[in-house]
Formats: C-alpha cells, sequence, structure tokens
C-alpha cells in the first residue's frame, strides 16, 4: 500500500492535504504571523499598521527592565526545574525501594498534578499569606520568627514563593517519568552490579543515574519550556512584583500587550523568547547527538 501510494504523488499530496491545512492554519501561520507584527506598530490603538524595522528589537535590548525580566525568567525557571528534577527523581527512588503503603503515597503525590495552575496559585498565596497564612503561624510557633513575615512584599522571598509554587507542581510528573526510567532498568544489570561487590550508591551513581540521565533531561527541557509559557501564577501572586523581582517573560509580554496596547512590541518578546528557547534545544540536540 504504501510503495503504490509513493508511485502516485498526487495522491499522497491529497492524503496529507487536510492536515498539512491544519498545521498551517492552527501553527505556521499564527507563529509567522507574531513574528511579523514583531516588526510593526501594531496596536488596537493606531488606526493602521506601520512597518518599523528592527525598532522594537532594539528598544528591547537596550532597555534594562527587559534584561532583568530575561535574569528573573531564567533564575526562577531553572532553579524550579532543578529542585523538581532533583525531588521528583528522590520520590521515584523511594517508590521503587518497597517502602510500605507504596500505593497510596504514589496516589497522594500524583494528585498534585491534577491541580490547576489558578489552584496552585490561590493555595500557594493563603500559604504564605502575612496575617494568617500556615507558613507564618509554624515559624512564629517554633521562635524562628517574632512576627508575621510579609513573603510577597520582598523581592527575594517572593522569588523563593514563587519557586517553592513551581517545584510543587512539577514534582509528581518529574516523579511519573523517573519511575517509568527507573523500572525500565534491567533487574539483570543491578544484580550483576551487587554480586560484584556495588553497593547502592556505586550502583546509582554508574549505572541508575547514566541510565535514565537522557530521559531526565527531556522532561527537564520540557517542562522548563512550558514553565516559560506560565502567566497564572506570578500574575496571581504578586502581579509581577515587587520592583519586577518575578516579572517573567510570559508576564511581560501580556503586560506590554494588554496594559500598554503595544502588540508590536509584545511580539517582538514573545519573537526573541522563541529564539532564545530554539537556541537552548538546538544545544541540548547536538549535544545529545555527539555524546551518542
Amino acid at each position: 500500500m504504501s510503495a503504490s501510494l509513493m508511485r502516485q504523488p498526487l495522491m499522497l499530496a491529497l492524503l496529507f492535504l487536510p492536515s498539512g491545512c491544519l498545521v498551517g492554519v492552527l501553527l505556521i501561520y499564527p507563529l509567522v504571523n507574531g513574528v511579523w507584527l514583531g516588526f510593526t506598530d501594531a496596536s488596537p490603538l493606531n488606526r493602521s499598521l506601520h512597518f518599523v524595522g528592527l525598532a522594537n528589537f532594539i528598544d528591547l535590548l537596550t532597555d534594562p527592565k527587559f534584561w532583568e525580566v530575561l535574569w528573573n525568567s531564567a533564575f526562577l525557571i531553572v532553579t524550579s526545574i532543578v529542585l523538581s528534577t532533583l525531588l521528583g527523581f528522590v520520590v521515584a527512588l523511594m517508590l521503587t525501594s518497597g517502602i510500605r503503603l507504596v500505593g497510596l503515597f504514589r496516589t497522594a503525590v500524583f494528585q498534585v498534578w491534577l491541580v490547576p495552575w489558578i489552584a496552585v496559585a490561590i493555595l500557594w498565596g493563603l500559604i504564605f499569606n502575612s496575617d494568617y497564612g500556615i507558613v507564618n503561624f509554624v515559624l512564629i510557633d517554633v521562635g524562628v520568627l517574632g512576627h508575621p513575615q510579609k513573603w510577597l512584599a520582598d523581592p527575594v522571598l517572593a522569588q523563593l514563593v514563587i519557586i517553592s509554587a513551581f517545584t510543587w507542581r512539577q514534582i509528581p510528573f518529574m516523579m511519573v517519568v523517573a519511575l517509568a526510567a527507573l523500572q525500565g532498568i534491567p533487574g539483570e544489570v543491578i544484580e550483576a552490579a551487587a554480586i560484584d561487590g556495588a553497593g547502592y550508591a556505586r550502583q546509582l551513581v554508574h549505572i541508575v543515574l547514566p541510565l535514565v540521565r537522557n530521559v531526565m533531561t527531556v522532561v527537564a527541557l520540557l517542562q522548563a519550556v512550558r514553565l516559560f509559557q506560565e502567566i497564572t501564577l506570578p500574575w496571581v501572586l504578586t502581579h509581577g512584583g515587587p520592583i519586577n523581582a518575578t516579572t517573567t517573560l510570559s508576564l511581560y509580554a501580556y503586560k506590554i500587550a494588554f496594559e500598554r496596547w503595544d502588540f508590536g512590541m509584545a511580539s517582538a518578546v514573545g519573537t526573541i523568547w522563541l529564539l532564545l528557547l530554539a537556541g537552548f534545544a538546538l544545544i541540548y540536540v547536538r549535544l545529545l547527538v555527539a555524546r551518542r
């Protein structure tokens, strides 16, 4: 059947035409149009659209606030991904170690994955509330704090709150992937290492981690891309403050587009954002191919 289709290119083209049209309409056109708007002064406040060339990009790259936002995004997301990957892997190791009530523990951790982002934002706002939040209550009760701490009013503490929420939300997904990777390791390899005298630590470092490293790296990359698109949490908790400490690229683009109504500049932010993620992905793919 496939050979017959290959001999009839017209039929093959007609076969893929519907899916090609959907990809073009739903993916390619919005992407190209978004990049194009970055070279214009697009705004609902303007009656006409004008081509401005690289003006938007020059303004962004010479604006200290843009570089501050870029650093905030990298710091918050990379830190959250590293922590959630490590903690998810540790939880997966616990589940494969034969601890009691594994099924209950796995189900409880998995439920976090199902919590919507808006619910996570509201929950973290309540937990770190300066008046009645449980974090202040516990820290004051044990004597660590002498008075309620305004977590979301301090730049450093606000970043810690965002990182903790990002990490908590990502742990179950990292755990599920790590658990699948660990269960895919042949038992004979572990048994052979044990017979040769390798302890648990050496098995973990020299066998388990190398075998699951590629899987966890790919998942971490995908989750990083996802977090770069996350806007709900910093918007609900801090609105990007204080002093832009929790303003990420997605929130920055949103504010430019729907507070300043400058769609051209917001599209320029999105284009730079796209190039950064594409460059990061390209570097990873090259390193992966070279390693193989």
